[in-house]
């Protein structure tokens, strides 16, 4: 009866940790550039109805596990302790510090220590790949769509085309799908691995409550990375990231690897690479001061995961 309620209350905090992290690689663009623009009510409403879709799709798809079949190489223990609640309470704190950590790191390292090497390796070459591509879109294209974003004056006034507004809520629909494919294994960690369809339903309610507070919270103090970018309260510029972020995960997802990495990590290489070609480009910061936020971002993201593993072998050591 303890571990199962143990289990229960794992879940529910993992989900309120882990999507408060990684709403600023998901949600982050999309809660800046919407603000006073739509209700917040059908913000929270539209990520809902794209939550419980690939949720469900997935459980149908894996024959019951909405984890999207991430979880073969993370056996749940014998007994869940009050220790594994650690790992999500962790993430809350340096959430509330702001710092963008790999979530995944931290709480599958807990339940399978062997896995933590392949879980960093996976997220640092996920960091490069997302810089070296991020690096090459924007300096060899893209940069010239947000040279002409910062000179229009559309984007504060009623006059911005529908069409981007459509084209922002559906790029965000999609990325958010496919975080889920690579960080539903951070929250189900806790369930068992086969649910059946009142379970799922229920889980899918707990992520949504969670959404709706973290859309209420504003993000919270995590957004402010979001906020020092170029341009980024642009809606079409968000879309423009959102959709560069959705494809690498589209390609990490199409790899068929059943070692989940840290979309946290691919995001911070994302905004890096695009930062620096900006800067390169359009000249709207010193590269000083550019380079300057983007070893800041990466010192916190370090923090994390030298947390994430310091928490793991503790647990184990712990739990012996």
């Amino acid at each position: 009866m303890e571990s199962t309620l143990i289990q229960g209350l794992g879940f529910v905090l993992v989900v309120l940790a882990c999507t408060a992290n990684d709403s600023l690689q998901t949600l982050g663009t999309f809660l800046v550039s919407n603000r006073g623009r739509t209700p917040l009510w059908l913000q929270v409403l539209w990520i809902c109805l794209a939550t419980a879709a690939i949720l469900m799709f997935g459980w149908i798809r894996y024959h019951g596990d909405p984890a999207w079949d991430r979880l073969g190489s993370f056996p749940p223990p014998e007994a869940f302790s009050w220790f594994y609640l650690i790992p999500p309470l962790t993430i809350a704190a340096l959430t509330w510090w702001g710092a963008p950590i790999g979530t995944s790191i931290l709480v599958l390292s807990a339940f399978a220590p062997m896995q933590t090497t392949a879980l960093v390796k996976t997220s640092a070459l996920g960091y490069l790949l997302a810089l070296v591509i991020s690096l090459l879109l924007y300096g060899l294209g893209l940069w010239l769509l947000e040279k002409r974003f910062s000179r229009s004056t559309e984007p504060s006034s009623t006059a911005l085309p529908k069409r981007w507004l459509i084209l922002q809520w559906f790029s965000t629909a999609w990325l958010w799908c496919q975080w889920m494919i690579q960080n539903a294994a951070s929250l189900y960690v806790y369930l068992p691995r086969r649910l059946s369809l009142e379970e799922l339903l229920l889980s899918i309610a707990v992520i949504c409550a969670a959404l709706a507070l973290i859309f209420a919270w504003g993000g919270g103090p995590i957004q402010s990375i979001i906020r020092r970018k170029i341009n980024i309260h642009d809606i079409r510029s968000a879309t423009l990231i959102d959709l560069v972020f959705g494809m690498i995960l589209f390609t990490r997802a199409l790899s068929m690897s059943m070692i989940p990495l840290s979309t946290t990590w691919v995001f911070l290489g994302l905004l890096a690479g695009r930062e620096l070609a900006l800067v390169a480009r359009l000249h709207q910061a010193s590269p000083g001061q550019a380079i300057k936020q983007l070893v800041r971002d990466l010192f916190k993201a370090s923090v994390g995961v030298g947390v994430s593993i310091a928490v793991a072998s503790s647990l184990q050591l712990v739990l012996m």
